[in-house]
């Protein structure tokens, strides 16, 4: 066999697959759920223009955009005042120790009251 009978021929009226003009729409299955259907474009259909107008007022300045991941030059937001002033931290230490002593007087009371 030689190379030439191997080869698929594309007629000229249909364009190859990456030229291909095809339509897509939004469909909703019986769940919600979105997918797309694509569907082949007609030939005599034309495609909308979309362009952008310039608008000459409407300009971005760099230096008054923003950028989250810039650190330079950057104050710190001040820590949120709390209000009331911060709670006494409790020793949990002391209340543990505290819960042993009341433990060992109720046993206490029990064996001494018992006999």
């Amino acid at each position: 066999m030689d190379k030439t009978s191997k080869r698929k021929l594309v007629p000229a009226e249909q364009p190859s697959p990456s030229e291909r003009r095809r339509i897509g729409t939004v469909v909703h299955d019986d769940r919600g759920n979105a997918s797309v259907t694509w569907r082949d474009a007609p030939v005599d259909m034309e495609r909308p223009v979309l362009e952008i107008l310039g608008d000459p007022g409407l300009t971005i300045k760099h230096e008054d955009s923003f950028d989250p991941y810039a650190r330079a030059g950057r104050q710190p937001t001040p820590a949120p005042a709390r209000k009331g002033g911060a709670a006494p931290r409790t020793d949990l230490r002391k209340l543990s120790e505290w819960i042993k002593m009341m433990r060992e007087l109720e046993e206490r009371k029990k064996t001494d009251g018992g006999d």
